[in-house]
């Protein structure tokens, strides 16, 4: 009997449990559950967009895999709002406002305005589980009421811990729907009818929106070759810097009409299985270079620099070739769509532009990157052609095409590496870097001039099969100018900290005789340096005078440059001893007597290389 009044009191224990629930509400997982059933529905609504549930989907997979990567778990808040995009995008028609651009934002702004009510009545009766600040900050996720956080609002030192304006989710779900656009609708026919210029311009303005981490995603992303190149000439004109962005693009070297299908019938075999494949190729190429592994290697290590990217960029730049110097269309049509010819300089900007901050590309690079390009090409284009001389025209038609391409690169990157900077550091008021440097990184230029002459001719004599004994010899100097080109290099470093010694403890400090014996030790290291660049100078000039009756004999076409290479550090001496000429006039002579007797050997040992240069340019 005693069990009656006991099961009795369970009961109602277990109804008035199941009360308390209903007017408590669900769970806060139970109502995120019904809130993504409610949304998915209303995705399927009459009006809603085709593949709108799709597409929500993606930016939510998106939005969870970015959280992810910044070390966070996505929130409800933003899966929920992530998951209500577009949400019933079609229930304002766009022929309900006129034609123009201010009535479209306006059509936008009530679409985006109805998509914040919208998602709040379906969750309206889930707030007292979700939390009514919860409902009120899904529905700005979904109206874009919040404010954005792009890189363009990072503070200056960037990084994650930076303070930054802006709504975190907001910027994610901003980030992830520019993602979805990239990965998916690219590839679903968005681009087609719009010309490059109408990409690049879309781009720039997507680009902009994204953070950072975004920005990181967007280059993993598999593209077209025209997207591809559309996408780095956006990049390039966002993240430049403005006197790049405003500077003159070079005119483009119009090839032959037979050197243009060569190329494209090389091309085609080189693609026959996978863009990957020949990226992979030249990658091979490229790995046979001295200094891969310590260098090229680690910066081609990002991940758009991945082999199927390098191939169509290639791909990119074919198709964008000019026919003629006048033609302000392609001749070739690999891309899929015509483009103005300076595009392709375009393309090459941007890329130099990217590679230069992304992965440190410098001028030193571009040689073993043309070499790599021009052998992977032939090695693996040649089988396209046929006839007896099928190899020479393929190696030609691809050296062409690797000297239009550096015709473009190599003039930025030799005025956007520290060449130009050194040139404006030099005009700025600060005393230093002054002549010394100046007279150092000119030595540097004509050494390296002389190295090259002595390169061409060792290449040169390798192709003909003629090289002798005196190639080792040869090499050996080659080394030697390197070595002496780093040497002037860190020559101009040096005096500019020697110099600055020299103001600072012999100029503006004060002190009796201390002060006389810290102006004696500097005035010496500020002597050394040009006394350094001088014998430098003249050591590359001796050797630049040997090898004339070589260069000329064997390799013609550099005997230009092995005379400028002279002649500079001719003129990098002779300003070198006037410079040290100058310092040893207010020292002490007791105190620099050894540089005094160094200079005076210098002299002598100058006007004897002079006349010696001189004579054998005159044979020349």
């Amino acid at each position: 009997p005693w069990l009656v009044p006991v099961g009795a009191a369970a009961a109602a224990v277990v109804v008035a449990g199941l009360a308390w629930r209903k007017l408590r509400g669900r769970s806060e997982e139970e109502a995120v559950l019904e809130a993504l059933k409610r949304i998915d529905r209303a995705h399927q609504a009459p009006f809603s967009k085709p593949n709108e549930l799709e597409y929500c989907a993606a930016v939510e997979r998106w939005a969870v895999r970015l959280r992810r990567l910044a070390g966070e778990e996505i929130s409800t808040t933003l899966r929920l709002g992530a998951r209500a995009q577009h949400l019933e995008r079609g229930a304002i028609p766009r022929k309900s406002y006129p034609d123009g651009r201010d009535p479209y934002l306006r059509w936008r702004a009530a679409v985006k305005k109805r998509q914040g009510q919208r998602v709040e009545e379906i969750l309206s009766d889930l707030a007292s589980s979700l939390g009514r600040s919860s409902v009120s900050r899904v529905k700005g996720l979904v109206a874009k009421s919040l404010p954005l956080r792009p890189h363009t609002a990072m503070s200056k030192g960037g990084g994650s811990d930076s303070l930054q304006a802006g709504d975190a989710e907001m910027q994610c779900i901003e980030d992830a729907a520019c993602l979805v656009f990239l990965e998916q609708e690219l590839k679903d026919g968005f681009a087609e009818g719009k010309d490059d210029t109408k990409m690049v311009d879309i781009f720039q303005k997507t680009w902009r929106k994204m953070s950072r981490l975004a920005h990181e995603q967007a280059l993993t992303l598999e593209y077209s070759p025209r997207m591809l190149g559309c996408i780095a000439m956006a990049i390039a004109e966002v993240e430049a810097p403005p006197c790049e962005r405003s500077r003159s693009l070079l005119p483009v070297p119009a090839l032959s009409e037979e050197t243009r299908q060569v190329l494209a019938d090389t091309w085609a075999c080189c693609i026959s299985t996978s863009y990957a494949d020949w990226g992979e190729a030249w990658y091979e190429e490229l790995r046979q270079s001295p200094g891969y592994a310590d260098e090229l290697g680690k910066a081609l290590s990002f991940p758009v620099c991945r082999a199927e990217n390098i191939a169509k960029t290639v791909a990119g730049l074919i198709s964008l070739l000019p026919a003629t110097e006048e033609d302000q269309t392609t001749a070739l049509d690999i891309g899929g769509a015509s483009a103005p010819k300076s595009h392709f300089a375009q393309l090459l900007r941007a890329a130099a532009l990217l590679a230069q901050k992304q992965v440190g590309l410098r001028l030193r690079h571009l040689d073993p990157l043309r070499v790599a390009l021009v052998a992977a090409a032939c090695k693996k284009g040649a089988a396209g052609l046929s006839g007896p001389d099928a190899e020479k025209r393929c190696f030609r038609a691809w050296e062409a095409f690797s000297y239009a391409v550096g015709g473009q690169i190599a003039p930025l990157l030799m005025l956007s590496d520290p060449t130009e900077d050194f040139a404006g550091a030099v005009a700025t008021a600060l005393p230093t870097p002054g002549a010394v440097p100046c007279a150092a990184l000119l030595a540097a230029k004509g050494l390296g001039l002389v190295e090259m002459s002595l390169r061409i001719l060792q290449r040169k004599r390798q192709g003909t099969g003629l090289a002798s004994g005196g190639e080792a010899s040869s090499s050996e100097v080659v080394v030697e100018l390197g070595a002496w080109r780093s040497s002037a290099c860190r020559a101009a470093g040096a005096d500019a900290h020697a110099y600055c010694g020299f103001l600072a403890a012999a100029v503006f400090d004060t002190g009796g005789e201390e002060r006389l014996a810290r102006r004696t030790r500097w005035t010496r290291r500020c002597t050394e340096q040009p006394l350094i660049v001088l014998d430098l100078a003249l050591r590359g000039l001796q050797a630049a005078e040997v090898a004339v009756d070589q260069v000329k004999a064997g390799a013609r076409s550099a005997i230009g440059d092995l005379i400028a290479g002279g002649s500079l550090l001719l003129e990098s001496a002779r300003l070198a001893l006037k410079m040290a000429d100058l310092n040893l006039e207010g020292a002490s002579k007791g105190d620099v007597e050894d540089l005094l007797q160094q200079a005076r050997d210098l002299h002598e040992r100058c006007e004897t290389l002079a006349g010696a240069w001189h004579r054998a340019v005159g044979r020349s």
